[in-house]
Parts: structure tokens; sequence; C-alpha cells
């Protein structure tokens, strides 16, 4: 029998209970030209299951003063939600529903297809969402994080009701799934709660995701300007494909990117907010996910002052990646990283969900909680190598959102690479 990995963390303080059901798959194995088919499925699934419709469904949680939610991220489809210690029980039913009927409703598929272009003219009017979107997209050519969850107008018009179904049904197996608990739970009713979730599901073998990377990968600087009227700022994302979360080196990466744009005494930070007021912030990480993933440089520069700020960042950019941080940089940044662990796992349900993402990832169980320990074991030498290996300043892609008229020329100047402009609807 096929059963689905579960995680614990039992913490009475407080008569509540957290769950977390992580469906692997995600909107990376969305089928191509078909983008946004995992988000669709998921959110017709919540709204109407077993004997409720969306109304009905909705109301009921609301009279246990319960939540459940769904989500979509780039490896899983999650089901989560929060409730009594007293309506722990009836809350799980209305999840299992989800789970295991959901009625995939015909009015609210259409009714779904209508609402989702509405966010992505949200999206075009967000100019750091633009961004992201576009510098996801173009970052790595063919890459399977670049493929939006959302979709576009043209893959929309692609789902259809049936094809969701299919998926929810191929996807929500139970060996599909990472199950995570935490709050007033203790072992005997976690089981009982994993048991109700996952009794009606179907007893299929996981399913192979299907995300293959792109054969060849980007080299070369880019900058990519989308176009948009009236802007008094440039939105900027730079970046390249790096390696996934979980790497041998992503202790040694985390303590480069606190130093160069995760702390506020950054060399990001203090060189174009501090120095030069170019940007109220500046930032970057290494994206946390399963496959290979982005290594991405933010901030928001004014207009005039767009084609100095990416001259500057490519330049800090270049000489980190080859000199990397000094042996007291990498010392405040390892004490700081180990010193602010104990806050992102202060809590039942923060240890619960950080484990939850280990496992999606393919991690050993407590990966990430483990990491202060990797801290403590590298050299700054080792850092700086990490750097040297996985920092790609040559191969960086600038998008910046602004005003083409009056950006342009600054950005050509930049010596960012070859320019193209697009408009900021086009995708």
């Amino acid at each position: 029998m096929t059963k689905p990995l579960v995680i614990v963390e039992a913490s009475p303080d407080t008569p509540l209970v957290w769950f977390d059901v992580a469906i692997r798959g995600g909107a990376c194995a969305d089928p191509l030209g078909v983008e946004g088919l995992h988000r669709h499925a998921a959110l017709l699934a919540r709204r109407g299951a077993g004997r409720r419709d969306r109304a009905e469904l909705d109301e009921t949680l609301d009279s246990l003063g319960a939540a459940v939610e769904v989500g979509v991220s780039r490896d899983a489809v999650s089901l989560s939600g929060l409730a009594l210690s007293r309506h722990l029980d009836a809350v799980i039913d209305l999840a299992a529903d989800i789970l295991a009927e959901p009625t995939f409703s015909e009015d609210e598929h259409a009714r779904l297809l209508r609402e989702t272009p509405q966010v992505l003219d949200e999206i075009r009017d967000d100019d750091s969402a633009l961004a992201t979107r576009w510098f996801d997209w173009l970052c790595s050519p063919g890459h399977p994080y670049g493929r939006t969850s959302l979709g576009t107008e043209t893959s929309l018009t692609r789902i259809d009701r049936a094809s969701a179904t299919a998926l929810w049904k191929r996807e929500v197996v139970a060996d599909n799934l990472v199950i995570g608990l935490a709050g007033d739970i203790d072992e005997a009713a976690a089981q009982r709660v994993v048991t109700r979730l996952t009794e009606r599901l179907g007893t299929g073998p996981r399913p192979v995701i299907s995300a293959a990377l792109p054969t060849h990968e980007a080299r070369g600087r880019r900058v990519i300007l989308v176009d948009k009227p009236d802007r008094t700022q440039a939105q900027l994302r730079f970046g390249h494909l790096s390696v996934g979360y979980g790497h041998p080196d992503t202790a040694a990466l985390a303590i480069a990117e606190a130093v160069f744009g995760g702390m506020f005494s950054s060399r990001l930070m203090q060189e174009i907010r501090v120095k030069r007021g170019w940007s109220y912030g500046a930032g970057c990480a290494l994206r946390r996910s399963r496959l290979p993933h982005w290594f991405e440089i933010w901030m928001a520069a004014g207009i005039d002052v767009a084609g100095p700020a990416v001259a500057l960042t490519l330049e800090l950019f270049a000489d980190y990646a080859n000199n990397g941080p000094t042996d007291d940089e990498v010392d405040f940044a390892r004490s700081y990283l180990v010193g602010s662990m104990p806050f992102h796992v202060a809590t039942a349900r923060q240890r619960m969900q950080l484990a939850v993402r280990d496992a999606v990832f393919d991690l050993p169980n407590g990966f990430t909680a483990r990491l202060p320990e990797a801290f403590a074991q590298l050299s700054a030498s080792e850092v700086r190598a990490a750097c040297r290996t996985h920092l790609r300043p040559d191969d960086a892609v600038t998008v910046a959102v602004t005003t083409a008229d009056q950006a342009q020329a600054p950005l050509e100047a930049a010596a960012a690479g070859a320019l193209t402009v697009v408009d900021h609807d086009e995708y």
C-alpha cells in the first residue's frame, strides 16, 4: 500500500492545528502550451467538493472558524488549513473532500477562466511583478521555471475541464503527497488525520513529473527593456541560471548572497542605496527550488539613473564573482545567518513548513534546519570558491521595466549586452 510522507511537529501551547498537503508537481509540470493548468485545477478543486458547492464549503469553514486554501508553486500544489483542535476532524473531512471528491463544476470552471485574465492585467499594472514575470521567462529560455503558473491569454484558451480533472486524479495519490501537521496534535491524532485525508485517494504510483531542463544554456549578456509608458522608475532584475537548493554548495552560496545582497550592510545596499541613493532597496538570492534555479539581483532605480545603476551592479557582480567576500564579511554573514535561523524555526508551524519544503525538494529530513551547522564549518576560501564556480556575471540577463524613450540609450551604454525592446503587454 502506498503511503504519503508525513511530518508532525507537535506543540500543545494553543488549541490550533495547521496542516499542509503538498502534491508534488506544480507549475513546472504544466503541459507545454497549457501553462496555468495546475493552478486552474487546484483553484477549481477548492470551489466545491463532496456534497458542497463553493458557497456551502466556504460557509461550513466559516462556521467552524477554520480556513482551507490552495496554492501553486513551481514544484507543488498545496492544500493548507488551520483548525481549532475541537473542530479538526470536521475540517479534515472537508479537506479530504477537496482531495478526493472535487466537483469540478462546469460553472466554476467557466468563471475561473474569465477571472484569470484579470489577474494577468493586474500583473501588467504592477511593475515589480511584471519585471519578475519577464525575467523568469527569459533568464534561461526553455527552463520549466520560466513558464508562468498563471498562464497566458493563449494558454488559458487550451485549458478544459476534462484535462483539469484528469490531472487532479493522476497527481493526487497517496504516494505523491507530503503531509505536514503542526500544533495541538499527537501521533495518534496525526495518524487519524492522515488516514482520513488519504483513504479515498487512488492507489496508483507516484507520477513521473516531466520538467526537463533546457539542453543548451543561454550564454552572454542580454538586456530586455520592457517598454511601459510614463514610468519614473526602472524595475531592474539581473541574473542567470545557477544551482538548485540542496546542492553541496548551498550553505556557501547562502553566505555569499548574504554578503552581496542579503543584509542592510550588504555590498549592494551600501553601494546602491547608502552611497548613491539610487534605490530604496537592493538585494539578491539564489531562488529556492527543487531544480537548478536563478541567482537573481533586484532593485528599483529612478529612470534617470537606470543606466548607471545597471552598469555599477554588473561591475560589482563581476568583482564579487571573481574575488568573493572578505574573511570579515564571511564571519559577519555567518553570524547573521546563524543568529537569524531561530526566527525561522521558532514555531511548530514554521518547522513543519520547512520540513515539507525539504521533502518536496527531495532533500534529507532536517536539511534546512541543520544549515547553521554547515555555516559553522565553512571557511572564507570555500565561500569564495563557490562564488567563482556558480556566479556568472558574463552571462547575466538584465530586465528593465521602464519607458524606452528615456531609458534605452543609457541602458545601451551600460555594457550589459545586446538590448531588445518589448512592449509590456506582449507576454
